[in-house]
């Protein structure tokens, strides 16, 4: 994943309605209503009404979705441990 650090991520938006994004590592979460995407940069959060995932490439990591796009949220990717989890470590 080294070489995906080096590369920009790239979002692009037309009309809240088509978006793509790439450096994206996994789907985490897929509804119609919100889609979680964990990305090289963090994880991204796209919430609307009827999103569709339209085109996923593996190799460049690039996804392509359809829908009614009414918020984008970003949050780094970093486990925080709480006091309980540090103790039954």
């Amino acid at each position: 994943m080294d070489i995906q650090h080096e590369k920009n991520q790239v979002l692009e938006m037309r009309n809240r309605e088509r978006f793509t994004v790439n450096l994206v590592e996994n789907v985490e979460r897929f509804q119609e209503s919100e889609i979680v995407l964990k990305t090289a940069l963090g994880k991204l959060r796209i919430c609307g009404s009827s999103l569709r995932l339209e085109d996923l490439s593996k190799e460049s990591g690039a996804i392509f979705l359809i829908g009614k796009i009414d918020t984008l949220s970003f949050s780094d990717t970093k486990e925080k441990r709480g006091f309980f989890r540090n103790l039954l470590k």
